[in-house]
Protein backbone atom coordinates (compact mmCIF):
# COMPACT_ATOMS: atom_id res chain seq x y z
CA UNK A 1 0.00 0.00 0.00
CA UNK A 2 1.42 3.39 -0.97
CA UNK A 3 1.76 6.36 1.31
CA UNK A 4 -0.16 9.58 0.87
CA UNK A 5 2.30 12.45 0.66
CA UNK A 6 1.24 15.84 1.91
CA UNK A 7 4.32 17.57 0.53
CA UNK A 8 3.91 16.88 -3.16
CA UNK A 9 7.56 15.81 -3.25
CA UNK A 10 8.75 19.34 -2.44
CA UNK A 11 11.45 20.13 0.03
CA UNK A 12 10.18 21.47 3.32
CA UNK A 13 11.69 23.64 6.00
CA UNK A 14 13.48 21.10 8.19
CA UNK A 15 13.44 23.41 11.18
CA UNK A 16 9.97 22.73 12.56
CA UNK A 17 7.60 19.77 12.68
CA UNK A 18 4.64 19.08 10.43
CA UNK A 19 2.61 17.95 13.44
CA UNK A 20 2.72 18.27 17.21
CA UNK A 21 0.95 16.15 19.81
CA UNK A 22 0.72 18.65 22.62
CA UNK A 23 -0.96 16.91 25.43
CA UNK A 24 -2.39 16.39 27.76
CA UNK A 25 -0.27 14.85 30.53
CA UNK A 26 -1.25 11.34 31.67
CA UNK A 27 -3.49 10.91 28.61
CA UNK A 28 -1.50 8.37 26.60
CA UNK A 29 1.03 10.55 24.80
CA UNK A 30 3.95 8.23 25.67
CA UNK A 31 2.11 5.24 24.23
CA UNK A 32 1.34 7.23 21.08
CA UNK A 33 5.00 8.21 20.86
CA UNK A 34 6.12 4.57 21.09
CA UNK A 35 3.73 3.66 18.27
CA UNK A 36 4.39 6.59 15.92
CA UNK A 37 8.16 6.22 16.13
CA UNK A 38 7.76 2.83 14.44
CA UNK A 39 6.05 4.32 11.37
CA UNK A 40 8.37 4.54 8.33
CA UNK A 41 6.80 7.80 7.14
CA UNK A 42 7.21 9.64 10.45
CA UNK A 43 10.39 11.16 11.91
CA UNK A 44 10.11 12.26 15.55
CA UNK A 45 12.49 14.51 17.50
CA UNK A 46 15.92 12.97 17.83
CA UNK A 47 16.23 10.87 21.03
CA UNK A 48 13.85 13.12 23.01
CA UNK A 49 10.16 12.48 23.54
CA UNK A 50 9.29 15.81 25.14
CA UNK A 51 11.67 18.67 24.25
CA UNK A 52 11.99 21.32 26.92
CA UNK A 53 12.65 24.04 24.33
CA UNK A 54 9.24 25.72 24.57
CA UNK A 55 8.44 24.68 28.12
CA UNK A 56 11.25 26.47 29.96
CA UNK A 57 11.18 30.29 29.98
CA UNK A 58 13.86 32.04 27.86
CA UNK A 59 15.46 28.79 26.65
CA UNK A 60 14.28 29.54 23.12
CA UNK A 61 16.17 32.83 23.30
CA UNK A 62 19.28 31.80 25.23
CA UNK A 63 19.55 28.53 23.30
CA UNK A 64 19.92 30.17 19.90
CA UNK A 65 16.33 30.16 18.71
CA UNK A 66 15.39 28.41 15.47
CA UNK A 67 18.94 27.29 14.72
CA UNK A 68 19.15 25.39 18.01
CA UNK A 69 15.73 23.78 17.58
CA UNK A 70 16.52 22.74 14.00
CA UNK A 71 19.88 21.20 14.84
CA UNK A 72 18.94 19.61 18.16
CA UNK A 73 15.68 17.91 17.25
CA UNK A 74 15.69 17.47 13.48
CA UNK A 75 19.34 17.97 12.52
CA UNK A 76 19.67 14.23 11.88
CA UNK A 77 17.34 14.44 8.87
CA UNK A 78 18.48 14.94 5.32
CA UNK A 79 16.91 17.93 3.48
CA UNK A 80 15.58 15.44 0.93
CA UNK A 81 13.79 13.43 3.62
CA UNK A 82 10.05 13.56 2.89
CA UNK A 83 8.92 11.90 6.11
CA UNK A 84 6.54 13.87 8.31
CA UNK A 85 8.37 15.50 11.20
CA UNK A 86 6.62 15.28 14.53
CA UNK A 87 7.01 16.33 18.15
CA UNK A 88 5.20 14.53 20.97
CA UNK A 89 5.07 16.82 23.98
CA UNK A 90 2.49 16.68 26.77
CA UNK A 91 3.72 19.97 28.22
CA UNK A 92 2.83 22.49 25.53
CA UNK A 93 -0.37 23.70 27.16
CA UNK A 94 1.47 25.52 29.94
CA UNK A 95 1.46 29.30 30.21
CA UNK A 96 3.19 30.98 27.29
CA UNK A 97 3.73 27.93 25.08
CA UNK A 98 1.00 28.90 22.61
CA UNK A 99 2.56 32.30 22.08
CA UNK A 100 5.93 30.74 21.28
CA UNK A 101 4.49 28.14 18.92
CA UNK A 102 2.41 30.79 17.17
CA UNK A 103 5.63 32.71 16.58
CA UNK A 104 7.59 29.76 15.16
CA UNK A 105 5.32 27.01 13.85
CA UNK A 106 3.83 26.95 10.34
CA UNK A 107 0.17 27.98 10.49
CA UNK A 108 -0.83 24.76 8.79
CA UNK A 109 1.03 22.55 11.29
CA UNK A 110 -1.29 19.83 12.53
CA UNK A 111 -2.01 19.49 16.23
CA UNK A 112 -3.12 16.45 18.21
CA UNK A 113 -4.71 16.80 21.64
CA UNK A 114 -5.16 13.66 23.78
CA UNK A 115 -7.69 13.91 26.61
CA UNK A 116 -9.25 11.62 29.20
CA UNK A 117 -11.79 11.84 31.98
CA UNK A 118 -10.55 14.99 33.77
CA UNK A 119 -10.98 13.51 37.24
CA UNK A 120 -9.07 10.29 36.57
CA UNK A 121 -6.42 12.28 34.73
CA UNK A 122 -6.04 14.56 37.75
CA UNK A 123 -5.74 11.58 40.10
CA UNK A 124 -3.11 9.93 37.89
CA UNK A 125 -1.23 13.23 37.66
CA UNK A 126 -1.43 13.67 41.43
CA UNK A 127 0.30 10.34 42.05
CA UNK A 128 2.86 11.03 39.33
CA UNK A 129 3.86 14.51 40.52
CA UNK A 130 3.68 13.49 44.17
CA UNK A 131 6.42 10.92 43.62
CA UNK A 132 8.59 13.32 41.67
CA UNK A 133 8.69 16.13 44.17
CA UNK A 134 6.49 18.65 42.36
CA UNK A 135 4.02 18.91 45.22
CA UNK A 136 4.75 20.58 48.58
CA UNK A 137 6.13 18.34 51.31
CA UNK A 138 2.93 18.71 53.37
CA UNK A 139 0.95 16.83 50.69
CA UNK A 140 3.58 14.10 50.47
CA UNK A 141 3.53 13.61 54.23
CA UNK A 142 -0.27 13.56 54.37
CA UNK A 143 -0.40 11.01 51.56
CA UNK A 144 2.14 8.78 53.28
CA UNK A 145 0.01 8.76 56.41
CA UNK A 146 -3.48 8.34 54.93
CA UNK A 147 -2.97 6.91 51.42
CA UNK A 148 -3.58 8.17 47.89
CA UNK A 149 -7.36 8.51 47.94
CA UNK A 150 -7.44 10.52 51.15
CA UNK A 151 -4.33 12.43 50.10
CA UNK A 152 -5.88 13.36 46.76
CA UNK A 153 -9.08 14.50 48.43
CA UNK A 154 -7.05 16.62 50.84
CA UNK A 155 -5.08 18.17 47.94
CA UNK A 156 -8.20 18.92 45.88
CA UNK A 157 -10.05 20.64 48.71
CA UNK A 158 -6.99 22.53 49.94
CA UNK A 159 -6.71 24.11 46.49
CA UNK A 160 -10.31 24.53 45.32
CA UNK A 161 -11.80 25.52 48.69
CA UNK A 162 -9.34 28.39 48.86
CA UNK A 163 -10.69 31.21 46.62
CA UNK A 164 -7.21 32.63 46.04
CA UNK A 165 -5.72 29.29 44.99
CA UNK A 166 -8.75 28.41 42.90
CA UNK A 167 -8.29 31.56 40.83
CA UNK A 168 -4.59 30.80 40.39
CA UNK A 169 -5.04 27.28 38.99
CA UNK A 170 -5.07 28.44 35.35
CA UNK A 171 -2.85 31.46 35.93
CA UNK A 172 -0.06 29.42 37.55
CA UNK A 173 -0.50 26.20 35.61
CA UNK A 174 2.85 24.66 36.39
CA UNK A 175 2.18 25.11 40.11
CA UNK A 176 -1.18 23.38 39.83
CA UNK A 177 -0.46 20.80 37.13
CA UNK A 178 -2.70 18.24 38.80
CA UNK A 179 -5.77 20.37 38.04
CA UNK A 180 -4.77 22.87 35.38
CA UNK A 181 -4.07 20.29 32.70
CA UNK A 182 -7.55 18.82 33.10
CA UNK A 183 -9.15 22.11 32.02
CA UNK A 184 -8.81 21.06 28.40
CA UNK A 185 -11.10 23.62 26.78
CA UNK A 186 -9.37 26.53 28.48
CA UNK A 187 -5.98 25.36 27.16
CA UNK A 188 -7.18 24.47 23.65
CA UNK A 189 -9.02 27.78 23.31
CA UNK A 190 -5.68 29.59 23.44
CA UNK A 191 -4.53 27.70 20.35
CA UNK A 192 -7.82 28.39 18.57
CA UNK A 193 -6.97 32.08 18.67
CA UNK A 194 -4.11 31.59 16.22
CA UNK A 195 -4.47 28.12 14.66
CA UNK A 196 -7.26 26.64 12.53
CA UNK A 197 -9.45 24.01 14.16
CA UNK A 198 -9.44 22.15 10.84
CA UNK A 199 -5.80 21.28 11.59
CA UNK A 200 -6.58 19.93 15.06
CA UNK A 201 -7.26 16.32 16.02
CA UNK A 202 -8.94 15.47 19.32
CA UNK A 203 -8.21 11.98 20.65
CA UNK A 204 -10.15 10.56 23.58
CA UNK A 205 -7.96 8.39 25.81
CA UNK A 206 -10.74 5.96 26.70
CA UNK A 207 -11.32 5.25 23.00
CA UNK A 208 -7.62 5.18 22.23
CA UNK A 209 -6.75 2.43 24.73
CA UNK A 210 -9.80 0.40 23.72
CA UNK A 211 -8.48 -0.05 20.17
CA UNK A 212 -5.06 1.53 19.69
CA UNK A 213 -4.66 0.37 16.10
CA UNK A 214 -7.99 1.87 15.01
CA UNK A 215 -7.21 5.11 16.87
CA UNK A 216 -3.78 5.35 15.22
CA UNK A 217 -5.22 4.68 11.78
CA UNK A 218 -7.55 7.60 12.39
CA UNK A 219 -4.53 9.72 13.29
CA UNK A 220 -2.70 8.54 10.15
CA UNK A 221 -5.66 9.66 8.06
CA UNK A 222 -5.53 13.05 9.77
CA UNK A 223 -1.80 13.30 8.98
CA UNK A 224 -2.27 12.14 5.39
CA UNK A 225 -0.42 8.84 5.56
CA UNK A 226 -1.46 5.18 5.55
CA UNK A 227 -0.96 2.40 8.03
CA UNK A 228 2.26 0.41 7.65
CA UNK A 229 3.02 -3.29 8.23
CA UNK A 230 5.01 -4.44 11.23
CA UNK A 231 3.88 -1.79 13.71
CA UNK A 232 3.28 -3.10 17.23
CA UNK A 233 0.04 -1.60 18.50
CA UNK A 234 0.04 -3.56 21.76
CA UNK A 235 2.15 -0.91 23.45
CA UNK A 236 1.29 0.10 27.01
CA UNK A 237 3.73 2.78 28.13
CA UNK A 238 4.07 4.45 31.54
CA UNK A 239 1.95 1.81 33.24
CA UNK A 240 4.30 1.30 36.18
CA UNK A 241 3.49 3.67 39.03
CA UNK A 242 6.07 4.83 41.53
CA UNK A 243 5.91 6.46 44.90
CA UNK A 244 8.46 8.46 46.84
CA UNK A 245 10.36 7.08 49.81
CA UNK A 246 10.07 10.41 51.64
CA UNK A 247 9.21 14.05 50.93
CA UNK A 248 12.88 15.05 51.21
CA UNK A 249 14.01 12.39 48.77
CA UNK A 250 11.27 13.35 46.32
CA UNK A 251 12.67 16.89 46.23
CA UNK A 252 16.20 15.60 45.75
CA UNK A 253 15.07 13.40 42.88
CA UNK A 254 13.33 16.39 41.29
CA UNK A 255 16.64 18.30 41.25
CA UNK A 256 18.57 15.37 39.78
CA UNK A 257 15.86 14.79 37.19
CA UNK A 258 16.10 18.45 36.21
CA UNK A 259 19.83 17.99 35.67
CA UNK A 260 19.07 14.99 33.50
CA UNK A 261 16.76 17.08 31.33
CA UNK A 262 19.41 19.78 30.98
CA UNK A 263 22.25 17.41 30.10
CA UNK A 264 20.32 15.14 27.77
CA UNK A 265 17.81 17.44 26.13
CA UNK A 266 19.10 21.01 26.14
CA UNK A 267 22.87 20.35 26.18
CA UNK A 268 22.62 17.18 24.06
CA UNK A 269 25.58 15.64 25.89
CA UNK A 270 24.76 12.21 24.51
CA UNK A 271 26.32 13.40 21.24
CA UNK A 272 29.34 15.48 22.22
CA UNK A 273 30.20 14.13 25.69
CA UNK A 274 28.78 10.59 25.78
CA UNK A 275 31.18 9.25 28.43
CA UNK A 276 30.33 12.04 30.86
CA UNK A 277 26.62 11.54 30.26
CA UNK A 278 26.87 7.77 30.74
CA UNK A 279 28.44 8.32 34.16
CA UNK A 280 25.75 10.82 35.07
CA UNK A 281 22.98 8.43 33.97
CA UNK A 282 24.44 5.76 36.21
CA UNK A 283 24.24 8.23 39.10
CA UNK A 284 20.71 9.23 38.05
CA UNK A 285 19.51 5.63 38.11
CA UNK A 286 21.10 5.14 41.52
CA UNK A 287 19.30 8.19 42.91
CA UNK A 288 16.02 7.05 41.40
CA UNK A 289 16.31 3.61 42.97
CA UNK A 290 16.94 5.19 46.39
CA UNK A 291 14.21 7.82 46.15
CA UNK A 292 11.43 5.90 44.43
CA UNK A 293 9.78 2.54 44.97
CA UNK A 294 7.12 0.64 43.02
CA UNK A 295 3.63 1.82 43.87
CA UNK A 296 1.24 -1.15 43.87
CA UNK A 297 -1.71 1.00 44.84
CA UNK A 298 -4.75 0.33 42.61
CA UNK A 299 -7.14 2.67 44.39
CA UNK A 300 -9.65 4.90 42.63
CA UNK A 301 -10.95 8.34 43.37
CA UNK A 302 -13.41 8.44 46.25
CA UNK A 303 -17.01 9.08 45.04
CA UNK A 304 -17.30 12.30 47.03
CA UNK A 305 -14.06 13.62 45.54
CA UNK A 306 -15.17 12.54 42.08
CA UNK A 307 -18.47 14.40 42.32
CA UNK A 308 -16.79 17.50 43.73
CA UNK A 309 -14.28 17.61 40.89
CA UNK A 310 -16.89 16.95 38.22
CA UNK A 311 -18.73 20.02 39.44
CA UNK A 312 -15.49 21.98 39.13
CA UNK A 313 -14.76 20.70 35.60
CA UNK A 314 -18.37 20.85 34.36
CA UNK A 315 -18.18 24.25 32.66
CA UNK A 316 -14.92 23.38 30.93
CA UNK A 317 -16.30 20.03 29.70
CA UNK A 318 -19.32 21.78 28.20
CA UNK A 319 -17.03 24.18 26.33
CA UNK A 320 -14.91 21.25 25.17
CA UNK A 321 -18.00 19.52 23.78
CA UNK A 322 -18.68 22.57 21.62
CA UNK A 323 -15.09 22.60 20.39
CA UNK A 324 -14.90 18.89 19.57
CA UNK A 325 -18.53 18.27 18.62
CA UNK A 326 -18.52 15.21 20.90
CA UNK A 327 -20.82 14.12 23.74
CA UNK A 328 -18.02 13.86 26.28
CA UNK A 329 -20.25 13.89 29.32
CA UNK A 330 -21.56 10.45 28.38
CA UNK A 331 -18.10 9.06 27.63
CA UNK A 332 -16.73 10.32 30.92
CA UNK A 333 -19.75 9.44 33.09
CA UNK A 334 -20.00 13.04 34.20
CA UNK A 335 -23.53 12.78 35.54
CA UNK A 336 -23.39 9.34 37.16
CA UNK A 337 -20.40 9.74 39.42
CA UNK A 338 -18.91 6.43 38.26
CA UNK A 339 -15.14 6.03 38.35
Amino acid sequence: MGYKRTTGGKKRDMGYPDFVCMGFQKCGTTTLYDILKQHPQIALCRDVKEPMYYRIPFIDILGGGKLFYRKRYFGHLDPEDTRLKGEINAGLTFNGCERKLNRDMPKDAKMIFMMRNPVTRSYSAYKYFLARGFLPASYVEYDEQFGHTEGFDYYVHSVLDDPRKRKRVMKKRQTYLVLSQSNYAACISEYLQDFDIENMKFVIFEEFIKDQQAACRDIYDFLGIDDAPGIDYNVKSNETNERTVSSLRSKYFMVVKGCNYAMHDLLSMTHWAPKVFVRFRKYYRSVRSKCMIVDKDKSKVMPKTYEYLMQYFDADIRKLEKITGRDLRSIWNCSTGKV
